[in-house]
C-alpha cells in the first residue's frame, strides 16, 4: 500500500499538486484540511511570521500530525520583486515534503513572472469604471479592504465586477478611508498562480523520486552553487559567477559538486571591467 502523504492546504491546491505526485507509485496523496490560515494570509489580516520556506514546512508538519501521517505536504506563495530583476513582479512558490519520524524536509521553489497581481487605492467614485477589467473579474478574484475608524474591514473572493463595484460605490458614500482593492492571491481564485504551484509541484516531485547515492534517501538534489570565475579580459575573479553546482541529501552528509562547464566570465558581467 502506498505510503500516505498529507497535503496541508485550505485553498483548494490539491488540483494542481496531486497530478503530479501520482507518478510516485509509493507514495499516496490525502487531504488535510487544517487552518493554514494560521500561519500568515496574503491580505494581512494574520501577519506572516516565518519566511516562506519554513512557513511550508510548519505547515507540512501541522498536516501530518493532524492527518496522523508520517509524510506532510504544504506550500506557501509570496508575490513581490523578483530576485534577480527587483523593477519586476514576481511569484515565488515554496513546496515542502516532511518526514516526521526521519526528521527531514525535501524543498522547492519556482519563481515566476507569470502572476496577474494588482492594487488600487480607491478614493474617488470615477475610478469604478473598468475596475472588474482592470482586476480581470471574474477569471481572478478581488480583496477590498477598508476603515471606518480604527477598525479594519475586509472582503475575499470577489468576483463579481457588479458586487464589486457597489460595495466601493456603498463604502465611498459611507466615508470609508483607506479603501484597497488588491487580487486575492489565494491559490483557488488565482490561476496564474495555480499554473506556478503546478511547475513548482514538477520540481518537488522529481526531486522526491531522486536518491542519494550515499545513503538512498528521498529528495537528492541541488542545494547550492560555487562561485568565483576570472573574467574573459582581465582576468580577475568575478565573485557571484557560478562555477559549479553542489548537490546533496537532506538526510545525510553525502554532497557532490557538477561543473557547470564554464572557465571564465563574459567581461560584460566582470565589476572591473564593465563597473
Amino acid at each position: 500500500m502506498p505510503t500516505k502523504i498529507a497535503l496541508a492546504t485550505k485553498h483548494g491546491k490539491f488540483a494542481q499538486i496531486a497530478p503530479w505526485f501520482e507518478q510516485l507509485s509509493e507514495f499516496g496523496l490525502v487531504l488535510a484540511e487544517i487552518d493554514t490560515d494560521q500561519f500568515g494570509t496574503f491580505s494581512g489580516e494574520i501577519p506572516r511570521t516565518l519566511s516562506p520556506k519554513d512557513a511550508a514546512i510548519a505547515k507540512a508538519r501541522a498536516g501530518a500530525e493532524s492527518a496522523g501521517s508520517d509524510f506532510g505536504l504544504a506550500s506557501e506563495g509570496s508575490v513581490g520583486p523578483h530576485p534577480q530583476f527587483p523593477w519586476v513582479n514576481a511569484d515565488h512558490e515554496v513546496l515542502a515534503l516532511v518526514c516526521l519520524s526521519r526528521d527531514f524536509a525535501v524543498v522547492e521553489s519556482f519563481v515566476s513572472t507569470e502572476i496577474f497581481a494588482k492594487s488600487e487605492s480607491v478614493t474617488a467614485s470615477e475610478q469604478l469604471d473598468g475596475i472588474g477589467q482592470r482586476f480581470d473579474l471574474p477569471q481572478h478574484a478581488a480583496i477590498v479592504s477598508w476603515r471606518f475608524g480604527n477598525q479594519v474591514e475586509v472582503r475575499k473572493g470577489i468576483t463579481d465586477a457588479a458586487e464589486l463595484v457597489s460595495l466601493l460605490a456603498e463604502l465611498l458614500a459611507q466615508g470609508a478611508s483607506a479603501i484597497k482593492v488588491e487580487s486575492d492571491l489565494r491559490a483557488m481564485h488565482s490561476p496564474s498562480r495555480q499554473r506556478n504551484i503546478e511547475q513548482c509541484a514538477q520540481r518537488l516531485v522529481a526531486r522526491i523520486a531522486s536518491r542519494c547515492p550515499g545513503c538512498n534517501e528521498i529528495g537528492w538534489g541541488r542545494i547550492g552553487f560555487e562561485y568565483g570565475l576570472p573574467c574573459g579580459d582581465c582576468f580577475e575573479i568575478v565573485e557571484a559567477a557560478a562555477h559549479s553546482e553542489r548537490f546533496g541529501c537532506v538526510a545525510c552528509d553525502h554532497t557532490e559538486t557538477i561543473s557547470l562547464g564554464l572557465e571564465t566570465i563574459d567581461a560584460a558581467r566582470c565589476n572591473y571591467c564593465n563597473p
